[in-house]
């Protein structure tokens, strides 16, 4: 017979693991590890014609339209990702790893090849991690061994390897992209004229969830195995919900 267990410590356990996996998947897809310091300023009409001036104190130029909106742009690099400003198309913003991890290194740093794949591995483990704690409602033991325990070990690898992406990001700051962006001055850990971007503490943020998220398991797993939860279970109730 199935029975289904959700307390207080659960569900706080799986809210603040899935939040931690989103983090973690912002901080992979989105192009802000690192912000140029250059401005690009542009000037969209009402009629959606478009005209950009890359702007170092310099004033767009006129629009053909009754109403005219200004929006401020800096370029930007991700793990994968980049954002700049490109001619005849605009602000564009895409992927740079066009081959994956066989991408020229001249291209495609292989400090942040090595981050790419630490970062999947912690967010592959996470995913995982989320579905435990919904399989947890249902069942404490698989093999003879404790759920909570083995998602709160996964939970730890995880964070260890998103601590190590984050380690090997800033060797890749010498890279020409980076040079290009940030100025000849860009050295490993020493941005130049870049500042960190919000993905970077995304991924910082993560990292202290998953070690937070394996400390909550424990306080998860002794909530489900409390007296008055087994008493309940003993009458033959299929869903025990308790604060």
């Amino acid at each position: 017979m199935c029975y289904i267990i959700i307390t207080g410590g659960s569900l706080i356990w799986f809210l603040l693991t899935l939040i931690t996996n989103m983090l973690i998947a912002s901080a992979i897809v989105t192009p802000k590890w690192l912000i140029g310091p250059a401005a690009y300023t542009f000037a969209i009409t009402s009629q959606s014609l478009q005209q950009e001036n890359v702007t170092k104190a310099t004033t767009i130029s006129e629009q053909q339209a009754t109403s005219t909106t200004t929006t401020v742009r800096y370029p930007s690099v991700g793990i994968y990702t980049r954002c700049k400003a490109m001619k005849d198309i605009g602000f564009h913003c895409g992927p740079f790893d066009l081959d994956g991890f066989a991408t020229d290194s001249n291209i495609y740093p292989t400090a942040w090849k090595a981050a790419m794949f630490f970062i999947s591995l912690g967010f592959v483990l996470l995913t995982l991690t989320v579905l435990c704690t919904l399989i947890s409602c249902c069942r404490q033991s698989v093999f003879g061994k404790s759920i909570h325990n083995m998602t709160a070990c996964a939970q730890v690898i995880a964070g260890i390897s998103v601590m190590l992406a984050l380690f090997l990001h800033p060797l890749g700051w010498s890279a020409p992209r980076v040079q290009l962006l940030c100025g000849p001055d860009a050295e490993p850990f020493y941005a130049a004229g870049c500042s960190i971007g919000i993905s970077f503490y995304c991924a910082a943020t993560g990292i202290l969830l998953c070690f937070i998220c394996a400390g909550i398991s424990i306080k998860a797993e002794s909530s489900n195995m409390r007296s008055h939860v087994k008493r309940r279970v003993e009458e033959g109730e299929r869903l025990v919900c308790i604060p």
